[in-house]
């Protein structure tokens, strides 16, 4: 199923997010205003965020990540995951898919703010802002969830 892709000016912010209890932050990163308010990384605490990273929507490594994430949507979109993706290349390919993913026009950028190493990646933020987990091999949607669930944060808790 075709859906519309977000396409949102995206720029790198030199700071990052500083919280006490983030020991990785994600790179800062601002959206421009879609209500006439400037979105940042920082107003995404409290929501998870997966930030597909790749040379092209047309990678069968990103797509396939896609499809694997289209399995179980649900139980990411009850957790209110947002999605992102960034390319390397600056081409107008739409993405397509069932599950909203805002595609990032500076891909370049974040690519390198990620460190991108390779073609592919997938980042996985946790709702602190921490960088909890990145990788180049596809995750099935069952280690996602787990990731999510057991983030820097509540581990942090469950240690108290």
């Amino acid at each position: 199923m075709r859906t519309a892709t977000l396409a949102l000016a995206f720029c790198i912010v030199s700071s990052t997010l500083t919280s006490a209890g983030v020991v990785r932050p994600a790179p800062q990163v601002a959206f421009p205003p879609v209500d006439g308010h400037a979105r940042t990384l920082k107003s995404f605490l409290g929501q998870p965020m997966i930030v597909l990273l790749a040379d092209s929507p047309k990678r069968g490594d990103f797509r396939t990540q896609l499809k694997e994430m289209e399995k179980s949507f649900d139980r990411l979109a009850i957790r209110k995951t947002v999605v992102a993706a960034a390319f390397k290349s600056q081409g107008t390919d739409e993405i397509y898919s069932n599950i909203p993913v805002i595609n990032l026009p500076d891909g370049a950028k974040v690519c390198d703010a990620f460190a991108l190493k390779g073609k592919f990646a997938i980042a996985l933020i946790g709702p602190d802002g921490n960088l909890d987990y990145i990788t180049n091999n596809i995750l099935n949607i069952n280690r996602i969830l787990e990731v999510m669930q057991n983030s820097y944060e509540v581990q942090k808790a469950a240690h108290r």
